[in-house]
């Protein structure tokens, strides 16, 4: 009998920005690469918040079906082009997390 492959885990993915101009510019750059993101194989949602305190920093929670689909999405030849005019916007720093447990409450 052949070995099944370990189904792999669930991700998510968190990127903190500093943008160094205009919030709304950084919003605006962060919807464009979002649109390309969410037809990428994979995604299952994402967040984007601004920090209460600092207009200028956000953080970026998306989940993704395993890390692969990750990989793959930043992988694709057009998301460089996306993601450049982003960099030119905000410092960022992100890590990969997989999932261990979950609440989400479906009423909110």
């Amino acid at each position: 009998m052949a070995q099944q492959d370990a189904p792999q885990p669930q991700v998510t993915f968190v990127n903190r920005f500093t943008v160094s101009g205009s919030p709304q510019e950084f919003e605006d750059a962060f919807a464009r690469i979002a649109a390309f993101m969410k037809e990428q194989p994979g995604i299952i949602g994402y967040t984007l918040s601004q920090d209460v305190k600092d207009p200028q920093r956000y953080v970026n929670i998306a989940r993704w079906e395993h890390a692969g689909a990750l990989r793959a999405a930043v992988g694709h030849p057009d998301f460089q082009t996306h993601v450049k005019e982003l960099r030119q916007l905000a410092e960022s720093e992100s890590e990969l997390y997989a999932e261990r447990h979950r609440y989400l409450d479906r009423t909110a």
